[in-house]
Order: C-alpha cells, then structure tokens, then sequence
C-alpha cells in the first residue's frame, strides 16, 4: 500500500469514527484499527490526534467541496437556471454527503468552546462554504427584484437551513429530512420569483 493510500485510509476511518462517536470519543487505536493500519503508521503523518483532526476537516471539505463543485450545473450558462440546477444538484447529492452527519457541525459544537485553533479552522470553513453558496445563490438575488434577501443572505440562510437539517437527520435517523429541507428552500425562492424551474 502506498503512502498516499495508508494516509487516505486513516483520514477516512478518523471521519467515520468522528460522525458517529464525536472527536472526544474517537481515540488514536479506534482510528488505527479502523484503518487496519499500526500507530507507527499515524505518527508517520500526524504528529497528534489534533494535527489529524484538522487533516481530516480539510481532506472532508476537498471531498465534498469536489462533488458540488463538479455538479451538472456547472455545465449551464443561464445564471439562474444555474442557480436551480445547483440547488437541485445539492438535494441529489444530500444523502451520499451528510447522511452520517457533518464534521464541521460536530466539531464546531463539540470544540468550539474549548480548542482555540480548531474553533478558527471551523468558522473559517464555514465562512468558506457559506462563499461558495453566496457565488453560487446571487443570481436568484438579483432576479427577485427585492423579493428575496441579498445574495449574502441566502448564502448564510441556505448554510443554516443545510446544517439544521443535517442535525434533525441525525436525531430522527432519517436523511431524507436534509433533502426535504433544501427541496423546502428552493421552493420557496420559486415562489418568490414565480418561476418553476
């Protein structure tokens, strides 16, 4: 097996063990045995359970990042057809990406109060992906005449709303909540332009 393989296999065990047990719940051998792999093995790539912590927070957002980014809508010139088919493309994509939960929303309530660095890599995520969804919703902004809030707005209202849902699924063990949630969100800005996309 090749380095970058060893590496991948603990980041994705360390992200598995992380959704499902929380970052003070998952140890270093919990990790490596997931992984198949020897704690020689860990501290070849990461000096400290932390060190993985933050790896495993950007490798997640590469990953998940590389799937709304590479969506149909990527294809479409129309920025407000874009606009729908993102949305669309987020719902189709819901289940496979937060099924199990968010690694963002579990270290930001389980970290936040108490880990300095990791606190800061998690409110600069979000603010990164909360970016992304601003570029993605502005064109719906600027077709709604006032009848929507800014592109600003949207973008932290479509987060928040992405996030919430996430949590529900979670304590109702039903992701299909995430994808009613953001289906709820595009109808409404359907509504508000009276245009069904």
């Amino acid at each position: 097996m090749s380095e970058s393989e060893s590496r991948e296999r603990l980041l994705a065990a360390a992200k598995a063990l992380m959704l499902s047990q929380g970052y003070a719940g998952t140890t270093v051998d919990s990790i490596c045995e997931k992984a198949g792999l020897t704690k020689g093995s860990f501290y070849h790539f990461f000096k400290s359970k932390e060190a993985l912590g933050l790896a495993v927070l950007e490798w997640s957002l590469l990953k998940g990042g590389e799937i709304l980014r590479t969506g149909p809508h990527t294809a479409i010139k129309d920025p407000l057809q874009r606009a729908f088919a993102f949305m669309g493309h987020v719902e189709a994509s819901a289940v496979d990406l937060w099924s199990n939960g968010c690694l963002l929303g579990v270290y930001a309530s389980e970290l936040a109060e108490t880990n300095d660095r990791m606190q800061a890599t998690v409110s600069r995520m979000f603010s990164e992906v909360n970016t992304y969804f601003v570029s993605e919703l502005a064109p719906l902004a600027e077709a709604a005449d006032g009848r929507l809030p800014s592109a600003a707005e949207l973008g932290e209202q479509y987060l928040t709303l992405l996030e919430g849902a996430i949590v529900l699924a979670k304590a109702y063990r039903d992701p299909n909540r995430i994808v009613a949630a953001l289906k709820g969100f595009r109808s409404n800005i359907e509504r508000a332009l009276g245009t069904p996309v």
